[in-house]
């Protein structure tokens, strides 16, 4: 054990002569647009707001039910270095008029950035228990806002998936100039985007998603829907594009939407209504906007990324829309090294950055 936790300090921090990294990268962008700072270590504090929402759509009476979650402003920090990127968030606990109105709401939000040259990956798993009812005017026959809204505390999701996407204009566009911070866009440029996504979604409850006492339409033809889950696997193709003002303040903005097969089983509260499964059809979407200030040592950038799922459920004519997302506002300085960290080396990772010669 000794010999390997040895090993693996060596491989880590053992330094590496940096000449053979500076080849690699020399031609592989169009430093007229880009500058690379991927041989800095950037380090950042963030604040940050992550946000899940479930509308479940039926389509014979064309009315939602849309459930959130309690949102907690969290702060961080984290790091970048070659393509890799760690962020560490801390929320601190709710008052308790927060918890009354929306309910308490327990999560795990864990997401990754792996953003090369020509390909991009998208990575995250969440776990959130706790949920409330956002719109009970329209579900509830008669509803007094006082400012409080249903709880569901019984109501969990599970998602863990990701995205993959290639940039056409990868040479004079870099999409880690806004997300990743290790970057500077000096001038404008835009690509388009394709790419593949997988996710797998479950949703949870104690008892039926619909409420079972005030409301005056049957939701689902009566199914009294209590848990669903569902793979997903599609293809997105879309735009980004960053304008760059006087130099040095940015605004990003990026979209890619697509098709999407899933695979969807639901089953019921009620013991007398039979489980469900099939294939359907289905579309995934992501939107990513971002806008702030970039020089050589300093970044401050607001950004926002924000996820779709969309799949036809098994059970009666019901859409499910799944949309997690993040709004970050970071503060980022970039540290210059002496040596490249051995393991994390941007050489070891140029299959995701070299240009065909």
């Amino acid at each position: 054990l000794l010999k390997i936790v040895l090993l693996l300090t060596t491989l880590v921090f053992n330094p590496l002569d940096t000449r053979p990294q500076i080849a690699i990268f020399k031609n592989i962008h169009d430093t007229n647009y880009i500058y690379s700072y991927i041989e800095d270590f950037t380090a950042r504090t963030f604040t940050s707001l992550s946000f899940v929402r479930i509308s479940l759509h039926d389509n014979n009476i064309d009315k939602n039910l849309n459930y959130g979650i309690h949102s907690k402003l969290g702060f961080g920090f984290g790091f970048n270095y070659s393509i890799f990127g760690f962020n560490l968030r801390y929320s601190p606990k709710s008052n308790s008029v927060a918890n009354s109105k929306y309910g308490e709401t327990r999560s795990l939000d864990f997401r990754m950035n792996l953003y090369g040259r020509k390909f991009v990956f998208d990575l995250y798993l969440i776990s959130h228990s706790g949920f409330y009812l956002s719109n009970p005017q329209e579900v509830f026959g008669s509803w007094e806002n006082t400012g409080f809204y249903p709880p569901r505390p019984d109501i969990e999701v599970f998602s863990a998936g990701g995205v993959a996407q290639y940039l056409s204009n990868n040479k004079k566009y870099s999409l880690r100039a806004t997300y990743l911070q290790n970057e500077w866009q000096k001038k404008s440029a835009g690509s388009f985007i394709v790419g593949t996504s997988f996710f797998y979604t479950k949703y949870s409850s104690d008892s039926s998603f619909v409420p079972t006492h005030g409301v005056p339409i049957e939701y689902f033809n009566g199914y009294k829907l209590n848990k669903s889950s569902s793979f997903n696997l599609g293809i997105n193709g879309g735009y980004s594009h960053t304008f760059v003002l006087w130099k040095h303040f940015f605004l990003s903005a990026g979209l890619s939407v697509g098709p999407q097969l899933s695979y969807s089983t639901v089953s019921s509260a009620n013991v007398n209504q039979n489980s469900c499964s099939g294939f359907r059809l289905g579309m995934n979407g992501l939107i990513r906007t971002g806008f702030g200030y970039n020089s050589r040592r300093v970044v401050v950038s607001l950004f926002f990324v924000d996820e779709l799922i969309v799949h036809n459920m098994a059970a009666g004519d019901v859409v499910s829309y799944f949309n997690p997302g993040i709004f970050k506002l970071n503060f980022a300085y970039r540290f210059a090294l002496g040596k490249p960290i051995k393991i994390l080396n941007p050489k070891y990772w140029n299959f995701l950055q070299r240009e065909n010669d």
